[in-house]
């Protein structure tokens, strides 16, 4: 008897269950489950499998989400295409996982938000690693027919474990310096905080201020403490250096740190808008640590 589709993605991708006639027809797809196959532990990717990426992708859309069929279809599609790059031959659309994924997903639909949000959905990420010119940037941004939407995954893609935290700040200064930052995205629910959990998670963003600056931005930030750390279930702290060159901003919490990061981007959203001091912040450094 020949198994179901079901029943072959479901270890792949743990604790999926499809929702949709669309997700059927795409888990059904060969390709598309040897992609969820494919990967072992690599950088950006601890959790090796890409199944194993979209499952916690998955685990951070909202049950009442209006976006959550068209941001799981972005997650089971988005990098199923990788096993096919060589990173050995330079670029093209046929060694390009992102195109890939979107040329497998026209297949399926023909909504251009959907589309766009899949081929540019890492074009963000390498425009902020290779310091690309503010131009490429604003070109990048101008193919989205969707930002709110595209924001919105580009931020569930780069809080999952083992991604460069440094790059949100990044993307969202720079979406705040043109006024192009969505307004605003539904707080994701933060899970009840296991009573048996005794690691502290830290936070730490370090951010490069001139000596003119330092105490703005630090009151700035001390603000954005004591308007959001119920927020965020979480202790705050700032921290500023003698040479007036670094502000830090300090998180600790006990538990979950994923919804926590997604909710950290409403937080972030506020303050740029609140207080514009923050934009001439530049972020060192974003991470995340738990005791050794």
């Amino acid at each position: 008897m020949t198994p179901s589709p079901l029943a072959s993605v479901d270890p792949l991708v743990p604790g999926f269950r499809c929702e949709s006639a669309l997700e059927g027809a795409v888990v059904a797809d060969a390709d598309l489950l040897a992609g969820l196959r494919w990967g072992a532990p690599r950088r950006g990717h601890p959790e090796g499998p890409v199944g194993h990426h979209v499952a916690a992708i998955l685990g951070c859309i909202g049950a009442e989400d209006p976006l959550r069929g068209d941001l799981r279809f972005l997650a089971l599609v988005h990098d199923a295409f990788k096993r096919f790059v060589r990173p050995d031959v330079e670029w093209s659309p046929e060694n390009d996982h992102a195109m890939r994924s979107r040329r497998f997903a026209e297949r399926f639909v023909g909504d251009e938000r959907l589309l766009a949000a899949l081929e540019l959905h890492d074009a963000p990420y390498w425009l902020w690693r290779t310091g690309a010119a503010a131009e490429e940037l604003d070109a990048t941004l101008d193919r989205i027919p969707d930002l709110e939407f595209f924001v919105r995954f580009v931020e569930l893609d780069a809080t999952t474990e083992g991604k460069d935290l440094t790059f949100l700040w990044w993307l969202r200064r720079e979406l705040a310096a043109r006024e192009r930052l969505p307004a605003r995205v539904a707080d994701v629910p933060l899970p009840a905080t296991d009573a048996a959990a005794t690691d502290d998670a830290l936070y730490v963003k370090t951010f490069a201020t001139h000596g003119a600056d330092q105490a703005d931005v630090a009151s700035a930030l001390r603000e954005l403490i004591a308007e959001h750390a119920a927020r965020l279930d979480a202790d705050g702290r700032v921290l500023v250096s003698e040479d007036g060159l670094r502000v830090v901003l300090l998180w600790r919490w006990r538990g979950s740190a994923t919804a926590r990061l997604l909710r950290d981007g409403e937080v972030v959203r506020h303050a740029l808008t609140a207080h514009p001091v923050l934009l001439s912040a530049q972020a060192l450094d974003a991470r995340l640590y738990r005791a050794a």
